[in-house]
C-alpha cells in the first residue's frame, strides 16, 4: 500500500486533468495513488482516466457517480482511502516534480508518538 493518496474530485474537467496526470507521472516520489472521483461528468473524463490506467504509469482509482457536488466528491474520496496521508489536488492545479517527495519527507520529521498523545 502506498503512503500517499491524492485525490481529485472532477466534474467535467476533463479539458484540465492531463496538466495534473503528467505532472504527478514526473514526480521524483513515486509513493502515492491517485483517486480519480469522478461527480457525474459528461464530457471524455471517464475515456481519459481510464485510458491512463491502462497506460499503467501510476496506480489510479476511478470512482463514477451521480452528481453529489464537490462535498459529496470529498466524503466518496474520505471512504475509498487506504493510505496513511492524503491530499486533495483539484483538477486545475498540479503537483510539482518533488511535491509527493515532500510531504512525506515533512511526514517523517513528525514525532508519531507525540501526535497520537495529542488526539487522545
Amino acid at each position: 500500500m502506498k503512503t500517499l493518496t491524492i485525490f481529485t474530485p472532477a466534474f467535467n474537467r476533463a479539458h484540465l486533468l492531463p496538466r495534473l496526470y503528467e505532472s504527478l507521472c514526473n514526480q521524483t516520489c513515486q509513493d502515492f495513488d491517485w483517486l480519480v472521483v469522478d461527480d457525474g461528468s459528461s464530457d471524455d473524463t471517464k475515456a481519459l482516466v481510464l485510458g491512463w490506467i491502462t497506460e499503467n504509469k501510476i496506480p489510479i482509482t476511478y470512482i463514477y457517480q451521480q452528481n453529489q457536488g464537490m462535498h459529496g466528491a470529498h466524503n466518496t474520496a474520505y471512504r475509498n482511502i487506504k493510505a496513511t496521508l492524503n491530499t486533495c489536488i483539484d483538477s486545475d492545479d498540479y503537483m510539482p516534480l518533488n511535491g509527493v517527495a515532500l510531504i512525506l519527507s515533512k511526514w517523517e520529521t513528525i514525532d508519531q508518538k507525540n501526535m497520537l498523545e495529542l488526539l487522545v
